[in-house]
């Protein structure tokens, strides 16, 4: 299918990596035909894909990173669209409304260079326009959703063939819907020929322009795959992350070269692939538009020079990827250049103090790639009710956690302030522990040596709080107030309160009195499986009756079991999209 040989690319390597192509007039069709699976369509007879290269991509973000996103349309097309994941643009799912203003799409990115650019969206599934996007096309020239597939593609052929479209995106939705109705199957491989079909109709409108002098790049993608039945989609799966990427023209070596030679070879080596997000840089560079690295675009241009190939975060570094030859990389942290390496070090690590949320720019060859990595501590959990949980963190927000689904609500993190915990504002950045002691009130410690008791029916601090941890306020705790890293709440009167040397408490809130003989140090013989993280504590919550979770630095945590009394096996483990969905979203 793909007619990009060894021979082809050899000869054309000059030409790529000074971007030159044909010198009319530069514009863009971007076909996103949703829902198909790669595997599928190499099987079938589709004489107008043929026509293009097409290599295989992926989407979903890197599993388990900071970077993961569900395999459902709504992620996959706006991370086409900005060239960024979900942790940036924040649509995480088909509900989600608008996407984040500070990551614009195509739409906005294009006009803002040039406001005479011609810019359209023609789509079937109305939500790109009316939902993710309606703030981006607002100077758009047209706009028209919830059209049929047909309909879609006789109104671009009209826009091609009438010369005034600049850039012009398209959505066919066959394939998707017909996966969803009937899985693999007659059905499903009949809609990814006609998708073909229609495609030949938009190539060959294209080719009439371009034999008039006109340069366009076409683009053909999808959104996701499907599982394996090709029923349904949306999970981290090698099936459904693998999507394709497919152009009119030659592209560079991020395109068409799978690197083997990478630490991440999860999904059978997919990162070595390009990514989903390559696309819109891939645009306008196309369109002449130099690529910012304020825009911190996740993804490497598949035209002209590609700087970092494969950035991805590394296990034991802030960031690793794929170098051959030597060249300065530059390295920003939230816009401010942090350092400046060698390209065949292919690995860096931020080896500052910083906490909360950075986005990391490496710059080569006036080529940025961004990747936004997370380092956050939980400082405190407060147990809600069966199906609620708040977690505090270092950088002063919180998220509200839903036990039942096992994932952050949407619109979290917020700010800790008076709007959302009333009396707790101004305290936000001081606290290091909090427990519920009873139905109605919990508790937060702080780290001066003072707590506040909160009242969870009026959802407020009650009067006359803070105060000092003393022994009257807490009989026995006030030579370890400024000491106190975290509390958990045991499923009886027991409260234990571990400390920075690596010790613990044991309180008993009936008696409300320390209990004799404390503090014990936290070993293998008090606490079985946690002795090696005992100075490492940040945050301690029980989930339920027979499960603890015990958070340490670094973004892990440890799994406790309360009934057997001991660290659950396979602990500690990273906090991640996997384990912990959205608990360190930004």
């Amino acid at each position: 299918m793909n007619r990009l040989s060894l021979c082809g690319l050899a000869l054309f390597a000059t030409m790529l990596s000074t971007n030159t192509f044909a010198q009319g007039e530069r514009k863009v069709l971007l076909v996103g035909i949703d829902g198909v699976q790669f595997e599928k369509l190499q099987t079938l007879n589709t004489p107008n894909f043929d026509r293009l290269y097409v290599e295989q991509a992926y989407t979903g973000g890197i599993d388990g990173a900071e970077s993961q996103q569900s395999t459902y349309s709504g992620p996959g097309w706006s991370t086409i669209l900005t060239g960024v994941w979900a942790n940036k643009h924040q649509v995480t799912s088909n509900s989600s409304g608008l996407a984040n203003s500070a990551f614009p799409s195509l739409f906005k990115r294009i006009k803002e260079a040039d406001s005479n650019h011609w810019v359209g969206s023609i789509v079937n599934w109305s939500p790109i326009n009316t939902q993710f996007f309606t703030q981006d096309l607002s100077n758009a020239d047209l706009i028209q959703s919830g059209l049929s597939d047909d309909q879609v593609t006789a109104q671009a052929v009209a826009r091609i063939n009438s010369g005034i479209a600049d850039f012009l995106f398209l959505h066919l939705d066959e394939p998707d819907h017909a996966g969803h109705s009937y899985c693999f199957g007659s059905a499903y491989n009949n809609s990814i020929t006609d998708s073909d079909a229609r495609l030949g109709q938009l190539l060959d409108a294209v080719d009439a322009r371009n034999a008039l002098g006109e340069n366009w790049l076409v683009l053909v993608t999808t959104d996701h795959g499907r599982d394996t039945l090709g029923c349904n989609h949306g999970a981290q799966t090698s099936n459904e992350k693998t999507i394709f990427i497919a152009s009119n023209q030659m592209l560079n070596l991020e395109h068409s070269e799978k690197v083997t030679d990478i630490s991440n070879t999860d999904f059978n080596g997919i990162y070595g692939h390009s990514a989903q997000t390559a696309i819109a840089p891939t645009v306008l560079r196309h369109l002449g538009i130099t690529l910012d690295s304020n825009w911190m675009l996740d993804g490497t241009p598949m035209i002209g020079t590609t700087g970092v190939r494969k950035l991805l975060p590394g296990n034991s570094s802030t960031a690793e990827w794929y170098a051959q030859s030597p060249g300065q990389v530059s390295v920003y942290r939230n816009g401010v250049l942090v350092d400046s390496v060698d390209a065949l070090s292919r690995a860096w690590q931020d080896l500052s103090d910083f906490h909360g949320t950075a986005d990391y720019v490496l710059v080569q060859d006036q080529t940025p790639v961004a990747i936004r990595r997370s380092r956050l501590d939980i400082t405190a959990a407060l147990d809600w009710n069966v199906s609620r949980a708040y977690y505090f963190r270092d950088d002063s927000q919180y998220v509200r956690y839903n036990k039942t689904s096992d994932s952050a609500d949407s619109g979290y993190p917020l700010e800790v302030s008076d709007n959302t915990w009333p009396g707790l504002g101004s305290y936000a950045s001081q606290i290091v522990a909090a427990f519920k002691a009873s139905s109605s009130k919990g508790y937060f410690f702080l780290a001066d040596g003072r707590y506040l008791r909160y009242d969870l029916n009026s959802d407020s601090v009650d009067s006359g709080y803070p105060k000092d941890v003393n022994n009257s306020s807490w009989p026995g705790l006030a030579p370890y107030a400024t000491q106190i890293r975290a509390a958990l709440k045991w499923p009886n009167s027991k409260v234990y309160f571990f400390l920075a040397d690596g010790s613990y408490l044991r309180y008993d809130m009936n008696n409300d009195s320390l209990d004799g003989g404390y503090p014990k140090p936290i070993n293998n013989s008090t606490w079985p499986g946690m002795a090696d993280y005992a100075m490492d504590i940040t945050a301690a919550h029980q989930w339920n009756s027979s499960r603890a979770y015990i958070f340490l630095s670094n973004q892990r945590y440890l799994r406790y079991s309360i009934s057997g009394d001991q660290v659950d096996s396979g602990y500690p483990r990273a906090i991640n999209g996997n384990t912990w969905p959205g608990l360190m979203n930004p």
